[in-house]
């Protein structure tokens, strides 16, 4: 066999953090490009009980697929589509390596369609995500609130053990196996293939970005909508989307450099907030939707004369890129910070609390004003799913943001709400969290642990340990 083993050396440097910049060590890594070869390779280092580190592309921000010594399994290179298909019902199939990313599926997908137009419905804005690792880490997207959960959108998959073994869990197990495996960031197995299903493209898609002086009444338009969500029966809202005066500014500092969204107009200092909308259907129902919301909005105070409207497939991307740069940039000030300082890593919080998004967001921009600290925020608003991430600006900044963020999961368990969003918790945000990772989750983690890797050789140290 050809060398696929390769000794951890200077040239892989990059394979040791990801978007987090948690770091970490490892004595070897290797890039299979099948089932076959990655099989292989377990059968070498099973002989010396090597632990694996599952890696996909490295966008992760909470360290999951960062190694604590061991091997590095780096699955970039199993990127290939392996079979697609038409159903009976219209919908799609598609059977993927782990490795491709959403923008090559995206492509893959309109090419292999074209006589009748699919997609995927699961919409992370970080386009270079690969699917394996959406799956491990149970990532949802900006359409959750119109299309469900990722889940729903992954027929089945292929899994790995650490002999080599294959098992495929179809979704007729969901509840007895697939359940054990999505969202449990390779601690039962390696994601060797997956098949995807498929709905049909809507017809149109709108994105609609409106503009608030003040983040009160930004907050006023996400209730109102909370109350009752325009729809008809062509159209619906896919998408509601929260960004802060604070991201909004670091977006705007970037923006320049930035090609796909450098072209799009300034955003006005008095601005305090955008909420992003995005409409799927038929044009007619878009329609009628989009008017009741540029009414529901002027009435918060919003003028319906600075609003971005479009309807091009290339527009509506453009904005996703604009919502994808408020955490982009997040990740960025990181970068910077930790070159200044080793110490310091990404510092957000994913969790969700109850109650209404005015109150959510009043608690999170209060509080992080309080602590003297830094912070931006943006998010899932229909479902109160903020991502607050603070800046800090030296490790004595960041060492309190730590206590801040623990102080928040200490009384949103204590509201029965929830800590454990759509990034995982990994090694970074177990060692943030410590004992407030909720102890059934845990419970139910080692299970699927114990069922899929009784020998605890891969992925060590995520979610608990």
């Amino acid at each position: 066999m050809a060398q696929t083993i390769y000794p951890m050396e200077g040239q892989y440097e990059e394979y040791l953090t990801d978007e987090s910049k948690y770091r970490g060590y490892a004595d070897s890594l290797s890039f299979p490009e099948s089932a076959q070869e990655a099989a292989e390779i377990l059968k070498e280092l099973s002989k010396e009980k090597i632990p694996v580190t599952i890696q996909g592309a490295k966008t992760g921000i909470v360290g999951g697929g960062i190694p604590r010594g061991g091997h590095i399994l780096n699955l970039s290179r199993m990127n290939q589509v392996l079979d697609s298909w038409l159903e009976e019902d219209g919908t799609g199939r598609i059977r993927i390596q782990p490795g491709i990313n959403l923008l090559d599926l995206k492509k893959e997908i309109g090419r292999r369609f074209r006589a009748k137009p699919q997609f995927w419905p699961v919409d992370p804005t970080e386009t270079s995500a690969s699917i394996g690792g959406i799956a491990a880490s149970g990532a949802q997207g900006i359409s959750r609130i119109l299309y469900g959960k990722s889940e729903r959108y992954i027929e089945s998959v292929s899994v790995m053990d650490y002999a080599g073994q294959i098992r495929e869990l179809p979704d007729s197990e969901r509840a007895g196996g697939l359940d054990l495996v999505l969202g449990k960031e390779g601690i039962t197995g390696i994601i060797i293939e997956l098949t995807l299903k498929l709905i049909p493209r809507p017809d149109s898609v709108w994105g609609i970005a409106f503009f608030f002086e003040e983040d009160d009444n930004a907050a006023a338009f996400v209730d109102g909508l909370k109350g009752g969500l325009p729809g008809n029966d062509t159209a619906a809202v896919a998408a509601v989307e929260y960004i802060g005066r604070a991201s909004i500014d670091m977006i705007e500092a970037r923006k320049p450099s930035m090609t796909k969204i450098k072209e799009l107009p300034d955003i006005r200092r008095e601005i305090a907030a955008m909420i992003y909308t995005e409409l799927h259907g038929l044009e007619e129902g878009i329609e009628e939707i989009a008017e009741q919301l540029m009414e529901q909005a002027a009435k918060c105070g919003s003028d319906p004369d600075e609003a971005w409207a479009v309807s091009e497939e290339a527009e509506v991307e453009r904005l996703h890129v604009f919502r994808h740069a408020a955490a982009e940039t997040v990740n960025l000030f990181i970068e910077e910070q930790h070159r200044e300082d080793r110490r310091i890593t990404k510092l957000g919080m994913d969790m969700l609390c109850d109650g209404t998004f005015a109150q959510t967001l009043d608690r999170f921009r209060k509080e992080v004003s309080a602590s003297g600290l830094k912070g931006c925020i943006f998010g899932h608003a229909l479902e109160n799913h903020l991502h607050v991430n603070l800046l800090p600006g030296s490790y004595e900044e960041y060492c309190r943001g730590i206590k801040l963020i623990r102080r928040w999961a200490e009384e949103i368990r204590s509201e029965q709400g929830t800590l454990i969003g759509e990034h995982g918790i990994g090694k970074l945000k177990r060692e943030i969290l410590g004992d407030l990772v909720p102890d059934e989750y845990i419970e139910q983690c080692k299970r699927a642990k114990k069922r899929f890797d009784a020998q605890e050789m891969l992925n060590r140290g995520n979610i608990w340990g």
